[in-house]
C-alpha cells in the first residue's frame, strides 16, 4: 500500500511540473526556414535528452529498485524568437519544460535497467507524452574496485511526442485562417562516460558523452496549409537529424530511503537543468 501511495505521488508530482504555468501558451509558427527548423529542433533534442539525474554507482551490488520523478527546465530563446516574428505578443516564454516519473533496477554484475515515462495529458489544446529507456553498467563494481572513485557507462534513448492547434493564415491558404494541427516528434539516442564520488550522503558526479536525435513536424489541416518558407519546402513536413556532444554534472543525496538529485547538462548547444525526488530500496 506504501508502495502504491508513493507512485501516486510521483505521478502528481511529475504532472504539476509538466502542466505548470510553462504551458500557459503555445507556439504560433510561420514561415520557418531550414535555419530556423534547425534551432528548433536542437532545442527541443536538449530539452528531451534522457536523464534520471543519478550518479554512476549501481543501487547495489545484487539488487536494488528505486522510483521517483524528475523534472526540469531548458532554455529556448531561439524557439522563443521565431515565434515573436509570428505572434509579437506571444505569452510563450523562452524555456520549455520536461518531466516524467522513474523506475531503475539493478541486479548482479553492475548491471542497470531505467525507465521514464510520461503518459500522455492535455494542457489546454496541447497534447503530450514521453518515453524512454537507458541501460547503465557500473565498472568498479566488477573491475577496478580499488579505484577513489565509481566509474560507468550508459546507453540510452528518449522520445517524445506532442501536438497542439494552430490557425494558419498566409499565402498557403489563400491569406483565409485555416484550423491546423501541429504534430512534432523528437527521438534522442545517446551513450556517455560516468565518473562519481561517494561523500558521506552526497554523491557528486560528471557524464561526458555524445546524442543524435531527430526531429519531426508534420501538418494537418482541412484544406493545403503549411508554416514552412517555400524556400525550406513546399510539403508540409520537415525533419532534422543534428548530433553533439554531451556533459552533465549534477549531485545525488541519499537519506536512508529517501533520494535528491540536481543536474546541469548541456547537449545540442543549449543549456537544461533537471531535478529528482526519489524512494530507494
Amino acid at each position: 500500500m506504501m508502495r502504491v501511495k508513493k507512485l501516486g505521488w510521483i505521478g502528481s508530482i511529475s504532472f504539476a511540473l509538466l502542466s505548470s504555468s510553462a504551458f500557459s501558451a503555445t507556439p504560433t509558427f510561420d514561415n520557418i526556414t531550414a535555419a530556423d527548423y534547425a534551432k528548433i529542433v536542437k532545442e527541443m533534442s536538449a530539452n528531451f535528452t534522457y536523464s534520471t539525474v543519478t550518479p554512476a554507482s549501481s543501487l547495489g551490488h545484487l539488487w536494488g529498485f528505486e522510483i521517483g520523478a524528475v523534472g526540469g527546465l531548458t532554455k529556448t530563446p531561439e524557439i522563443l524568437n521565431i515565434v515573436k516574428r509570428a505572434d509579437p505578443n506571444t505569452k510563450l516564454k523562452d524555456k520549455f519544460p520536461h518531466a516524467g516519473a522513474i523506475a531503475r533496477l539493478t541486479v548482479p554484475f553492475g548491471i542497470t535497467a531505467e525507465a521514464l515515462i510520461f503518459p500522455k495529458i492535455t494542457v489546454s489544446d496541447l497534447s503530450i507524452k514521453q518515453f524512454g529507456g537507458a541501460a547503465m553498467w557500473t565498472i568498479t563494481d566488477l573491475f577496478l574496485t580499488e579505484l577513489p572513485v565509481t566509474l560507468g557507462t550508459k546507453v540510452f534513448f528518449n522520445k517524445a511526442q506532442f501536438s497542439y492547434s494552430q490557425t494558419i493564415n498566409n499565402a498557403s491558404t489563400g491569406n483565409v485562417p485555416v484550423a491546423a494541427n501541429i504534430s512534432y516528434d523528437n527521438t534522442v539516442f545517446g551513450l556517455q562516460a560516468m565518473v562519481s564520488k561517494k561523500l558521506l550522503v552526497f554523491e557528486p558526479y560528471i557524464n561526458f558523452g555524445w546524442v543524435k536525435s531527430k526531429g519531426d513536424l508534420g501538418i494537418s489541416a482541412a484544406v493545403p496549409a503549411t508554416i514552412f518558407s517555400t524556400s525550406f519546402t513546399t510539403g508540409n513536413s520537415a525533419t532534422s537529424k543534428p548530433s553533439s556532444v554531451l556533459i552533465a554534472g549534477g549531485v545525488d543525496v541519499q537519506l536512508l530511503f529517501f533520494s535528491l538529485g540536481a543536474e546541469y547538462l548541456r547537449s545540442f548547444g543549449k543549456n537544461s537543468f533537471t531535478g529528482r525526488l526519489s524512494f530507494r530500496f
